[in-house]
């Protein structure tokens, strides 16, 4: 417990805001969609678009003109994804290969603490971080439906469903980056390089939906399982996202864990 706080005093502050932030943006998204009916004008100009054209705005904004494609959109913000990005990143090379740079890591490991306890208390400290950040997002856009829109039971089951697979994509990059931190001793390399991958994997989910060629690596992207539009329409399994994302975690965890245990510190 005393380590959990000592994490949570570590990033208090990025963490409010996040949880601000997120939320607050969640809330205006779908009261402006709720409250100003502005599909049927945009929908004639887009008709009016030539074919290229209209496929270079995609599904994706067609779909922000209903109230399930804005909750759905909103979850997969690009502001939304940065902000826990950097959580997920911060949190673990911070305390593991940032520690070690630092010196302090060794220190912490002359108590009689096992290593596994300590990389596993970071990695629930994370998860229950990230869990909060993304439960308060996911409570603010269920209270704007329902106040300026109609909140069913369907609809609330789908957001439930979004929310836990976003929780999920983020415990995965935040596993990928405890498991780099258990290799490296530099804490800013390890934010680089995981921010690095989770940028490559984002811009190739979207051109592989554009170019014929790179298509095949879809099976392959992170971002494959995680999209929150087709959860909303039933056009995605979220048991599948699931199930890959989860095994994702687990053999991070498990690499994490054998690495750290291995490792000399500091070296």
């Amino acid at each position: 417990m005393s380590y959990f706080y000592f994490i949570w005093k570590s990033h208090r502050s990025f963490l409010l805001f996040s949880i601000f932030i997120i939320s607050l943006f969640q809330f205006l998204i779908l009261k402006l969609v709720t409250t100003i009916d502005y599909s049927s004008p945009i929908m004639y100009l887009m008709n009016q678009l030539p074919e290229n054209v209209q496929a270079m705005f995609g599904e994706d904004f067609v779909s922000m003109l209903t109230v399930e494609g804005a909750a759905a959109l909103a979850l997969n913000h690009p502001l939304v994804l940065v902000i826990l990005s950097i959580g997920a990143i911060i949190i673990p090379s911070r305390h593991i290969a940032g520690e070690i740079e630092a010196g302090t890591l060794e220190l912490v490991l002359s108590f009689p603490v096992k290593r596994i306890r300590l990389l596993l208390n970071l990695f629930i400290s994370g998860v229950v971080f990230l869990f909060l950040i993304i439960f308060c997002a996911l409570c603010s856009s269920l209270l704007s439906i329902n106040i300026f829109h109609q909140l069913t039971f369907v609809l609330f089951t789908k957001m439930l469903k979004i929310g836990c697979n976003l929780w999920l994509l983020f415990v995965f990059i935040m596993s990928l980056t405890l498991t780099l931190s258990s290799f490296e001793k530099e804490g800013s390399k390890v934010g680089i390089r995981v921010a690095g991958i989770a940028l490559v994997f984002y811009l190739l989910h979207y051109l592989s939906s554009l170019w014929d060629a790179i298509k095949f690596t879809k099976p392959f992207n992170i971002f494959t399982y995680y999209q929150p539009q087709d959860l909303m329409t039933g056009q995605r399994s979220f048991l599948l996202n699931l199930l890959v994302l989860s095994c994702l975690i687990v053999l991070c965890l498990i690499v994490s864990i054998y690495q750290f245990n291995h490792r000399d510190i500091p070296g």
